[in-house]
């Protein structure tokens, strides 16, 4: 069960729009685009209605990637997946080392710390699961297992909306997205979003692209989600709680905060 805590490649180094023009700016995205504004139940109800339920593979992602939108909503829950704490016998990987961690630290606790802070700034509550992020787990993670804490989670908070990762560069990233999206389809759910993962999004070109055909071959359907016009890009006071992943990315705040937020409302041919 999900524990809460309700108290609490080089990068460009500017806003990625080559990726973008890539995506293919032409008459038929506007044209989505315009239609998903009009369309009930879109992100810009978040405002004054509704409740958003954002998955987070890390201890970092939701924030990273969605931060002027959570700030937007008026009630967000944010449910990490992989929050579990690593083995106690376990070497601290290399990734932990880069980020500023020494053998013996109680890694995930500190990172629970930085995510509760972080959600404070954004006014959103956080839900961590118990899963090991890759790198800490010896057996493979069960998608079957991913998909009932999703479902569980869903039943639990009864969001109106739902925003999950695309699925990008990280193998963590992409189990998050393929349980999700069969979370999404087994509860029928309406109003179901995607937001392209900080910074993997802006880390090679086209992949954002690439990622989307994937999903538009397996029968989903990606239709461009406008960021909310009265969502604006804050100080960056959330992103830079998380100051031992951006050690470890080699990124600031500010440079984070420069990527534009992205997001598509997902749904199935079929549906």
């Amino acid at each position: 069960m999900p524990f809460t805590f309700d108290g609490w490649g080089p990068l460009r180094n500017h806003e990625d729009i080559s990726e973008g023009a890539d995506e293919g700016c032409n008459s038929r995205e506007v044209s989505w685009a315009r239609e998903s504004t009009l369309m009930t139940g879109g992100l810009a109800d978040l405002k004054s209605t509704g409740r958003l339920l954002v998955i987070s593979p890390h201890l970092d992602d939701a924030v990273f990637s969605c931060e002027a939108l959570l700030k937007f909503a008026r009630d967000v829950h944010v449910m990490t997946i992989f929050g579990g704490d690593a083995p106690l016998d376990a070497p601290i990987s290399d990734w932990d080392l880069q980020c500023g961690f020494s053998a013996g630290s109680n890694v995930m606790k500190a990172r629970r710390t930085e995510d509760a802070r972080a959600l404070a700034e954004v006014g959103a509550i956080p839900m961590w699961g118990e899963e090991l992020q890759e790198g800490y787990r010896i057996e493979p993670a069960n998608q079957d297992r991913l998909s009932s804490l999703i479902i569980d989670t869903i039943d639990s908070v009864a969001p109106t909306h739902l925003l999950f990762p695309l699925g990008l560069s990280h193998h963590d990233h992409l189990l998050v997205a393929t349980a999700c999206g069969a979370a999404a389809r087994a509860r029928e759910l309406s109003h179901a979003f995607v937001y392209a993962d900080r910074p993997y999004a802006q880390r090679r070109p086209g992949i954002v692209r690439m990622r989307r055909s994937e999903l538009r071959a397996s029968g989903v359907v990606l239709a461009p989600e406008p960021l909310p016009r009265a969502a604006r890009r804050g100080d960056r006071a959330a992103i830079r709680c998380y100051g031992s992943q951006l050690r470890g990315l080699k990124m600031s705040a500010f440079r984070m905060g420069l990527f534009r937020e992205r997001y598509w409302r997902f749904s199935w041919q079929d549906q």
